[in-house]
């Protein structure tokens, strides 16, 4: 499908936010939401978050092997680790939708990396943080909600997988950003601008 015919006759303005793992951009998406549904006119808002879209591990999902490990595992910072088709069947369905809302945020680390997603964005964002920060913040994280175990295979699985897919797809794709935002940033002073941006855009409802 062409852009334009997946914009014929939308009714919702696409936001996508784009960034590093742990960078704050679910943070921000949550925030950006919140200022458009508090602010004047009130807006409905959705939020597709593309974590939902992993490929199951029999379907094709991209693996790495890893050295420290001695086994494959799992390459969730690889593009192809994302069911494209269904993430873009998804946003067409609900931004054209009669009862769709009036602003979807997508927002997922290969969002502007995919051109089938990124061409149907209205506004495209990128959330930068400094290499260490996010680390730290992916250990800090996973350690809390008891994901991907210890601190040493936490830390070894960033080495192997994040850090590389993020030097190869992510931080390339800040390129097609329209704003970057500093994921250390102030999100209560931010999002309110960014929604201001937004409503410029959007048609009263």
């Amino acid at each position: 499908m062409t852009q334009e015919a997946n914009t014929s006759h939308r009714h919702s303005f696409i936001v996508g936010i784009a960034g590093g793992s742990a960078s704050g951009k679910s943070s921000f998406a949550a925030a950006l939401a919140q200022a458009l549904r508090q602010g004047q006119p009130p807006l409905r808002v959705e939020v597709i978050g593309t974590d939902r879209y992993f490929r199951p591990p029999d379907s094709g999902r991209p693996t790495i092997f890893s050295p420290s490990q001695g086994r494959d595992m799992p390459d969730d910072n690889h593009p192809d680790a994302i069911d494209h088709a269904r993430l873009a069947a998804d946003i067409d369905a609900r931004s054209q939708a009669g009862d769709g809302p009036d602003v979807l945020i997508v927002e997922g680390l290969m969002v502007l990396h995919l051109p089938a997603i990124r061409q149907r964005l209205d506004l495209r964002l990128f959330v930068e943080l400094d290499a260490d920060e996010r680390a730290l913040r992916r250990l800090v994280r996973n350690l809390a909600t008891g994901r991907m175990g210890d601190a040493q295979t936490i830390a070894t699985y960033y080495r192997e997988s994040a850090r590389v897919g993020h030097a190869r797809y992510v931080e390339p794709s800040r390129v097609y950003a329209d704003l970057i935002l500093r994921g250390d940033a102030d999100f209560a002073r931010v999002a309110p601008m960014v929604a201001a941006v937004v409503r410029g855009n959007h048609p009263t409802p």
